[in-house]
């Protein structure tokens, strides 16, 4: 038998996803049972708070000729892990058992535990841009407005999941104002504004359907308030992978925009809403700054 050789560093958020921390043995046998058929080793580390991925990819960076470096989880996991890679030579695994994994469609990773480590151990990596709103990194998509408003919604909830995401969103809709800002100095009164690395949100809720995550550029997406009746139609484009240009949807490629707010907005990137402290928000793309096995 071969010797054992390309050690592989998974991480695991066992709160990620609708599942996956009922079930914490089944994946890590099954880890290990691949690891082994691919004549490879796995080291499994498990996540106890937020920001904790990141912690235990510096502390064990250098502690192993590493293969990759896996996300276990969803989007938020992804991003702890990977703005710890930007910049390394050393790529990031993507086992997407979250419940949008947004980074993982785009990149065409299958969302079932097997296929996705089928795809890691016969995978290649390539390298991406990331991208970076102020300080916070992300890696598939960031923006303000409705999106993040429903994300703070949604990360209140007890069930997660595509139907837990459209119940609350339906529910916010109704009574969501639209906010005004400055986008690169023009006045923008804007329902949401996205920035897009990657093409969707996750749940293939596509908000930039030719978004290029190797072309050095981010897709800004600006939805501009509508009328009631409008909002089925933008949901329907949103998730049969048709939104495009029009009187109430724009589209800008760029390397970098600075938006400028009235009050401090809550914003999400990679799905995780957050508060803003600031008025003043910078968003550039990073290009080619980080491997990814696909």
């Amino acid at each position: 038998m071969p010797d054992l050789v390309d050690p592989y560093l998974f991480i695991l958020n066992p709160k990620s996803g609708t599942s996956i921390g009922k079930r914490i043995e089944t994946v890590e046998k099954t880890i290990h049972v691949f690891a082994k058929k691919y004549h490879s080793s796995a080291k499994i580390l498990f996540t106890e708070e937020r920001s904790h991925a990141t912690e235990l990819v510096k502390s064990n960076l250098t502690q192993g000729n590493w293969k990759a470096i896996v996300a276990v989880g969803g989007d938020g996991t992804v991003n702890e892990i990977a703005q710890a890679l930007v910049g390394s030579d050393t790529p990031i695994g993507i086992l997407p058992l979250g419940s949008g994994n947004g980074l993982a469609r785009h990149l065409g990773i299958p969302l079932t535990l097997e296929s996705s480590l089928e795809k890691l151990f016969d995978g290649i990596p390539i390298t991406i841009d990331s991208a970076q709103l102020n300080d916070i990194p992300f890696f598939c998509t960031a923006g303000m407005g409705f999106d993040a408003y429903v994300g703070y919604l949604f990360s209140q909830q007890k069930e997660r999941g595509l139907a837990t995401y459209v119940n609350v969103s339906f529910k916010s809709y109704w009574s969501y104002v639209p906010q005004k800002m400055l986008v690169n100095g023009e006045q923008t009164n804007a329902f949401s504004l996205s920035f897009a690395n990657a093409g969707q949100f996750g749940n293939n809720a596509w908000i930039a359907p030719h978004a290029n995550l190797q072309d050095g550029f981010l897709d800004v997406c600006t939805i501009s308030p509508f009328p009631k009746w409008y909002g089925t139609s933008l949901a329907y484009q949103l998730f049969t992978r048709q939104m495009r240009p029009s009187r109430f949807i724009d589209y800008k490629s760029v390397k970098e925009v600075i938006v400028e707010t009235e009050n401090p907005p809550l914003i999400h990137y990679d799905g995780e809403p957050f508060q803003m402290d600031t008025t003043h928000i910078k968003v550039k793309v990073k290009p080619q700054s980080l491997r990814v096995v696909v």
